[in-house]
């Protein structure tokens, strides 16, 4: 099933059917196109805490009830106890760490051949020194923030094909799969998708100029299938797929 991310931003988490917060944020890594957490933030008035969940703590996502949430296989009592992510604290693999040890998840980047998936492995102490040789300074979380880089330019080159309108999320294995771009300049305008699976296109983040980058020219953008996700979800046929893939 393929999900608008930012549509999954501002949904209730619900824990035992309780709600237990609502998703603030998503971090996803571009190098492999994973997400990595979702950003919790509890329902308080005056003091939020924001705080990280793995998408294995996903049970389901449903759009179709009343209310549309995100179901977790954790204890609301769990979500509490989390590490709280603060501001004033930089994103780093410690902090990584200590929310997946206290949801007793192994690191993702020492998976190995499971490309990033999570399992109930023994827990890795954030301040385990054996957990901490394995992370070199060049190896700290390149993740990257859904609201931070919505409405950034899509370029291919000098050529601006668009601005990202959001990230298609597969919860199949929580790969990005797809870039949403719209493309309202054109004249045959919408809302067009780049896969993040095609090597020809090489999708990556610019921080420097607030882009993503790509080889996917204007042309294929323009034949590649159409996306309506006013709805919170896609859904894309057997020819759309392969289209996808052409390019």
């Amino acid at each position: 099933m393929l999900y608008s991310m930012d549509y999954l931003r501002g949904l209730p988490l619900l824990c035992s059917g309780e709600e237990c917060g609502t998703c603030e944020d998503l971090y996803f890594e571009d190098g492999h196109w994973k997400l990595r957490h979702l950003v919790a933030v509890d329902g308080g008035f005056v003091f939020k805490k924001r705080s990280l969940v793995s998408p294995e703590s996903i049970d389901r996502v449903e759009l179709a009830n009343n209310p549309e949430a995100i179901t977790l296989t954790i204890s609301k009592q769990a979500l509490e106890s989390a590490p709280a992510l603060e501001d004033e604290v930089p994103f780093s693999r410690a902090v990584e760490l200590a929310a997946l040890n206290h949801y007793q998840l192994a690191p993702y980047w020492l998976s190995g051949p499971t490309d990033g998936a999570l399992g109930m492995d023994p827990a890795y102490p954030a301040d385990d020194p054996v957990v901490h040789e394995k992370i070199p300074h060049e190896m700290e979380p390149n993740l990257r923030s859904l609201k931070e880089l919505l409405g950034y330019q899509v370029r291919n080159g000098e050529n601006v094909l668009g601005q990202a309108k959001d990230l298609i999320l597969d919860v199949s294995d929580f790969s990005v799969a797809y870039l949403a771009v719209d493309t309202k300049p054109s004249e045959r305008g919408g809302v067009r998708l780049i896969s993040t699976r095609q090597k020809d296109v090489a999708l990556t983040v610019d921080f420097a100029t607030k882009s993503f980058c790509t080889q996917c020219s204007s042309y294929h953008l323009m034949e590649s299938p159409s996306a309506d996700l006013s709805e919170g979800r896609l859904t894309l046929g057997d020819q759309q797929k392969i289209d996808l893939s052409s390019y």
